[in-house]
């Protein structure tokens, strides 16, 4: 790794320590917005990232005690940890306290946590394992067996029933792990089937016992990574990159590998050390503003001199006209911006009415609404401040080209309207961005605006 890179890396992980202590609350644990009370699940979630952040990074040690020692308050005398009461409806299907006592305990067991309250909580899920009904409830348990004793009769005879319950996908050699519910951060669908996928992976490769299981596994997780590069979710991403990395431990790169990549004729091509191994590096097809891929069927190829285990993904991007879009009859959520005008002059104000229905059959924790901002124009936060005061959202920020709002738990059938301002600062004339309303742990369950053409003249 240069030093450019690993400088650039440091400052990512700084941004994100300082942010992550935002989110802490007042007398211990962490929640979404840092406001009391503190969520169980993600006071283990903020031990894990803290506990890896240190391995690469200096944290203050004390940031990882207190939020250790804030779990061990919560858990009661029987060594197990409640079902946070504010969010039991999004744990439907799932196995209550045996979730969140498995989470608690694998982050505590994961992070080199030893003494009775691991040892009790692992005493409570052996007496309690016929509750862990679904296979994301018995990967997070394995998890927590395998980082307090990788050799337990209980970790491999959990890692055995899971091994059988695997889904074989024989086109491409992979196999996963489905979920039909919600896991703990509100995943669904293939991001479920991801974190549960990722889970078991991990597990596994704590014993010597389920290596090819482990290595479809792992391959079901590169084919379901998304042309950004990430796995949809915060949750399904964080613990794909987990499984991979650890995948990938011990694997060094030896010597220097050459790779071409050859697309239509034209020639890529990128050495790989093992000072870089680990760096990732794009190679993109085109000639100045001119894109060398073609419409209908195209050509590549990969060509390697030497040896290398790095993995590689080939992304297409591409645009739609608006009116070519096909849009599912029933969406999980719609959105809808109607301007008060679309021409106006310099300085004029612009008024945005936004509506958004929830079509989901049960609840959801959080949805984002992304909303674009026009080019030329300013936004006026009061709207949303009084938003926040009013808890109508949780939270908002912005940016020069984008609203985020972060709504708490949405209704089925819901509809959420409101209004905001924005105020013309130079002549244009531009289509609106796109705007979105989405699930923050299932993102692929979306409504998407319209855009709209505005025009500004001199005042």
């Amino acid at each position: 790794m240069t030093r450019e890179v690993e400088m650039k890396a440091l400052e990512y992980i700084n941004v994100g320590y300082q942010r992550l202590l935002t989110f802490e609350v007042d007398g211990g644990g962490f929640d979404w917005y840092g406001k009391p009370p503190a969520n169980i699940i993600l006071s283990a979630y903020g031990l894990l990232e803290f506990s890896d952040m240190a391995k690469v990074y200096e944290i203050d040690p004390r940031v990882i005690e207190r939020t250790r020692q804030w779990l061990f308050k919560q858990q009661k005398a029987d060594g197990s940890w409640p079902m946070p009461a504010r969010t039991a409806w999004s744990w439907q299907g799932l196995s209550g306290d045996f979730i969140v006592t498995s989470y608690v305990a694998w982050s505590l067991a994961e992070s080199g946590t030893k003494g009775k309250e691991v040892v009790n909580a692992i005493n409570w899920m052996k007496a309690h394992l016929g509750e862990a009904k679904d296979a994301y409830a018995m990967a997070l348990a394995a998890n927590a067996f395998a980082s307090f004793d990788a050799k337990s009769k209980e970790t491999e005879e959990l890692l055995a029933k899971l091994d059988d319950k695997k889904v074989e996908d024989r086109d491409t050699k992979t196999v996963s792990w489905r979920q039909d519910g919600s896991t703990a951060f509100y995943a669904q669908g293939e991001y479920a089937n991801v974190e549960t996928t990722a889970l078991v992976a991990y597990a596994m490769m704590k014993t010597p016992s389920f290596a090819n299981t482990v290595n479809q596994a792992l391959a079901y997780l590169v084919k379901m990574k998304d042309a950004r590069g990430t796995w949809g979710s915060t949750s399904a991403t964080i613990l794909a990159l987990r499984a991979l990395l650890k995948g990938m431990g011990g694997q060094e790169q030896k010597g220097t590998a050459d790779v071409s990549f050859t697309l239509n004729g034209t020639k890529r091509s990128i050495q790989i050390t093992p000072e870089q191994s680990d760096v990732m590096q794009y190679i993109f097809f085109r000639d100045g503003e001119k894109e060398l891929a073609k419409v209908g069927k195209n050509e590549i190829a990969i060509e390697t001199k030497g040896e290398s285990n790095a993995m590689y993904q080939v992304v297409a991007r591409y645009y739609v006209p608006w009116k070519d879009v096909k849009t599912e009859e029933t969406k999980p959520l719609d959105i809808e911006i109607k301007y008060d005008r679309t021409k106006l002059t310099t300085d004029d104000v612009l008024v945005a009415n936004v509506t958004m229905r929830y079509h989901g059959k049960a609840p959801t924790f959080m949805i984002c609404m992304d909303l674009g901002v026009p080019p030329g124009f300013v936004v006026d936060h009061s709207s949303f401040e009084k938003m926040v005061t009013d808890k109508r959202i949780d939270k908002f920020g912005t940016t020069a080209r984008q609203i985020t709002l972060y709504f708490g738990t949405i209704q089925p059938e819901q509809v959420v309207t409101f209004s905001y301002e924005l105020r013309a600062k130079y002549p244009i004339k531009a289509k609106t961005p796109k705007s979105t309303a989405y699930e923050y742990y299932a993102p692929d369950r979306k409504g998407e605006a319209e855009p709209v053409e505005i025009e500004v003249t001199e005042k």
